[in-house]
């Protein structure tokens, strides 16, 4: 959307960031357009967690912005291996939710929500960056209770953002309202956690139809000692049905600060929930291949994966991920153990034998508590 740099205003004396829209795409009506729009979105802002927007300027032909300075560290810069201490997570998570309350009240989305757009000041404060993708809406129109449904910025089918961050609606290129942007959150606060990607792929279309069909591995499956209310919080962020998550920002923040309250060192630690307490949970195992012929293994596996892409589409089933359930082919592990290390209360297994032209399927769903 443009080039930043770092610059001095000689009349004020102070550093600020300029934004520049490129020569080539200054000459586009459409991505024109969009940079205006990105101008009056965070002209519309006023938040110590935003970015502030001083001026819009033109000088011989060139637009740009100019903007404050925020000196230090992009988020994806800051998070390391394994991820950040919780008490830090919930430090920077409420910041950033404070910070869509402030735009979402304004009835502007971001829509390109990421650590790449979160930069960490040198004194510790995050400040959301770049509303180049973000949608204004007239908020007398958004219903009551509920954050502003947004106007289409683009042609329908369009779909805009950063592929990891977004959400099941905007990769189907539908309108999104301020919810996506609270998935988008969800996949921040997972990478934050864990130190990875809740959703992943070698590919664009790969990372997109793991966002859209699977359910990510739990946070304390990818890293101990997670509070289960943190836990919680990120799985409502990532519901796929936007009725299903999280409404708010200011829900999330509400929830995020109550944790911070009852994490505090005087306080005792949360107790994990038990297991697919909140929701209705199964496994998929890969399934084995019993044929005499090793080249059969291709169909029992694309079996396991057309049954687990029929369940995740039932609203109100939490299905795990196939990457996790992957890990448990070809091992001889207990029902019990599926279950503890993804979170599941019922687990789905079988065979597939084939003999000329006949298949004999074997399956069992078996719950975890009792086998």
């Amino acid at each position: 959307m443009g080039e930043v740099y770092r610059a001095r205003d000689t009349r004020l004396g102070r550093e600020i960031a300029i934004k520049v829209l490129p020569e080539d795409v200054a000459r586009d009506p459409d991505r024109l357009s969009r940079f205006e729009r990105e101008a009056k979105a965070v002209a519309a802002l006023n938040h110590p967690n935003l970015v502030t927007l001083h001026s819009i300027e033109e000088s011989n032909g060139v637009r740009f912005l100019t903007m404050e300075l925020v000196d230090g560290q992009s988020l994806d810069q800051v998070i390391p291996p394994g991820g950040l201490p919780v008490p830090r997570v919930l430090d920077l998570a409420i910041a950033i939710a404070e910070a869509l309350v402030a735009a979402h009240q304004k009835g502007v989305v971001h829509r390109d929500l990421k650590p790449g757009n979160l930069m960490v000041s040198r004194d510790g404060r995050v400040k959301v960056l770049d509303f180049g993708l973000a949608k204004l809406s007239e908020v007398e129109r958004a219903p009551a209770g509920l954050a502003p449904t947004m106007e289409p910025i683009s042609a329908v089918g369009l779909v805009l953002g950063t592929v990891p961050y977004m959400s099941p609606e905007q990769l189907r290129g539908e309108s999104v309202d301020a919810r996506s942007d609270l998935f988008s959150l969800g996949v921040v606060l997972y990478e934050m956690v864990t130190g990875k990607r809740p959703f992943g792929g070698g590919s664009a279309i790969e990372v997109s139809t793991s966002i859209l069909r699977d359910a990510p591995p739990p946070t304390s499956s990818v890293r101990a000692n997670v509070p289960g209310d943190l836990e919680r919080i990120i799985a409502r962020c990532l519901e796929k049905d936007p009725e299903r998550r999280s409404q708010t920002a200011k829900e999330v923040r509400n929830e995020l600060e109550w944790l911070k309250r009852g994490t505090a060192p005087s306080a005792p630690k949360p107790v994990m929930p038990a297991a697919g307490a909140d929701l209705p949970s199964v496994a998929v195992l890969p399934f084995a291949n019993r044929s005499a012929d090793p080249a059969d293994e291709y169909f029992s596996d694309g079996l396991a994966d057309e049954l687990l892409s029929v369940l995740v589409k039932i609203r109100g089933l939490r299905v795990a991920a196939r990457t996790s359930s992957a890990m448990f082919k070809g091992r001889q592990v207990t029902i019990a153990e599926v279950g503890r290390a993804l979170h599941v209360q019922t687990v789905l297994e079988g065979s597939v034998r084939k003999a000329g032209n006949r298949v004999r399927v074997s399956v069992q769903l078996v719950k975890v508590d009792d086998e």
